[in-house]
């Protein structure tokens, strides 16, 4: 095996359970990596790139390359209605003759998260398109926690290997927002598209505390049922929110707004007695 080889990577995606996976390989908490790789859908909330590009800084300060990739702009993509092929979101459709609420395939992650991971990957594996190759040259390090152990994959090619150091240490998302608490660092931001139509309604709540975020997904959400996407996109009515309205009619009210009492907002951190 060539000595260079395996080259540990790390796939960030600037949420909570990845930027605990960058701090404890940047503090030498877990093995260390060569590389980190952002995938940019071009979407993201602006506290998104914000912590995004504190992290950079932070890992090209320990001397570790930090990556940025694009498979698109997602949003643009799925605006396109003349594009002969686009990636999937899972938003909700209701069909031509109005009956039916079918989720579209879910297509978006690969294109432009995990194929463009890859792609860059396969680059510093030195690699050329579809080059095969069974030498393990890529350990990639991904930010599951162990509650969420059933999105556990096999890597795509036999050159690749994955780790899931979270598992490994039992750690949950909790434990992260714990580690983050503990060790007086700010809380990562929740990493996913504006327009995610697996927002739940907590977290429409906190984009429209945003207004510019807010105006662009209501938009968005709209376009959505324009003639041309509804016809060529979806075969009929397309939203964002699983209720089936328009983004800015749905009733994504809290407990509290409803008045019901919680004792702990939208989120227990579970910190009190930390």
């Amino acid at each position: 095996m060539n000595d260079q080889y395996p080259i540990r990577v790390l796939s960030f995606g600037a949420g909570v359970q990845s930027t605990t996976l960058l701090r404890m390989a940047l503090a030498e908490e877990i093995e260390p990596v060569q590389h980190v790789i952002f995938a940019d859908t071009g979407w993201e909330p602006a506290t998104v790139y914000e912590h995004m590009r504190e992290m950079q800084k932070l890992t090209e300060s320990h001397g570790v390359e930090f990556h940025i990739v694009s498979g698109g702009n997602i949003r643009d993509d799925a605006m396109d209605a003349g594009s002969s092929w686009y990636a999937s979101m899972p938003v909700h459709v209701v069909g031509r003759d109005g009956n039916g609420d079918v989720l579209a395939r879910r297509q978006c992650t690969a294109a432009y998260k995990i194929d463009p991971l890859y792609k860059k990957m396969r680059e510093l594996a030195g690699l050329k398109p579809g080059q095969r190759c069974t030498e393990h040259r890529i350990t990639t390090l991904i930010g599951i926690s162990l509650d969420e152990i059933q999105r556990m994959k096999n890597p795509k090619f036999a050159w690749v290997k994955h780790e899931w150091p979270l598992i490994d240490k039992r750690m949950t998302r909790h434990d992260c927002l714990v580690y983050h608490h503990r060790n007086a660092l700010q809380r990562p931001p929740r990493s996913a598209c504006i327009g995610c139509p697996y927002h739940s309604n907590a977290e429409w709540r906190s984009i429209r505390q945003n207004s510019t975020e807010w105006a662009d997904a209501v938009d968005f959400d709209r376009k959505l049922r324009s003639p041309e996407l509804a016809e060529f996109h979806y075969q009929g009515r397309a939203y964002l929110h699983p209720q089936r309205v328009p983004l800015d009619e749905a009733d994504i009210s809290s407990e509290e707004d409803r008045g019901q009492l919680s004792m702990f907002g939208n989120e227990c951190e579970g910190m009190c007695g930390l």
